[in-house]
């Protein structure tokens, strides 16, 4: 089981399963692997199949919530450079999907840094479609990715789903390569938890706000794109 603390309303967690190079990583809150109706696992399901009222919601959520973890950290902003994990298919971050919106749009409001082109990969297979920890890990080393500089002394990555902190790992290890002296975040909509392994399978550590928020943005996307 992989432990957190509670951090303005995040789940903080110190360690993932594979952790190399990360200061700490944060999630929303669990996306239950094995139980799939449970309120916010729905909604994680939802936006990880790119749907955009479910992208609205998470949007909404993230565009409070990050600014409260910026604030709750004592990190100064203009010193922190927020950047979007890559999608299998990607070599450099497409600025139209919605994380690397959200975190463009998160860094506006917290008055930190954006770039979605500080980070690049090679192509590889989804890795939710691997089920053994060491053909994921097998996958991942072809990605072999690479950061430029990035003058900062906080590097915030930007994700939907964090299972083992495999890929936040090695986006890690790439950004301190070149930037040795800053701290590297990860920043996700959710940690993959199967229900035995789960400390709160109802997801009830998940602030009521939060849960007010994710509904005002759908329900925002509704009114804007209404048919009739």
């Amino acid at each position: 089981m992989i432990y957190y603390t509670m951090f303005a309303g995040w789940m903080g967690f110190p360690h993932l399963s594979i952790n190399t190079g990360l200061t700490y990583s944060y999630a929303i809150g669990y996306k239950l692997k094995d139980k799939t109706s449970e309120h916010w696992t729905a909604r994680f399901i939802r936006f990880k199949d790119k749907s955009n009222k479910a992208e609205w919601g998470g949007a909404t959520v993230f565009y409070k919530a990050v600014p409260a973890l910026m604030k709750e950290l004592g990190v100064d902003p203009k010193r922190s450079v927020f950047i979007p994990a890559l999608s299998s298919g990607e070599t450099t971050a497409d600025p139209n999907r919605a994380v690397p919106w959200i975190a463009k749009e998160c860094a506006r409001i917290c008055g930190a840094r954006y770039t979605d082109t500080a980070l690049s990969k090679q192509v590889h297979q989804k890795i939710h479609t691997i089920y053994s920890g060491e053909g994921r890990s097998a996958e991942l080393d072809k990605a072999n990715y690479q950061s430029a500089k990035i003058d900062a002394d906080h590097v915030f990555v930007f994700d939907d789903i964090i299972t083992r902190g495999d890929t936040l790992s090695r986006i890690a290890q790439a950004v301190l390569a070149t930037n040795p002296d800053c701290k590297v975040y990860g920043v996700a909509f959710a940690k993959a938890e199967s229900v035995a392994y789960c400390p709160n399978p109802d997801n009830d550590q998940v602030p009521a706000q939060w849960d007010d928020l994710w509904k005002q943005g759908e329900q925002e996307h509704d009114a804007k794109f209404k048919k009739g």
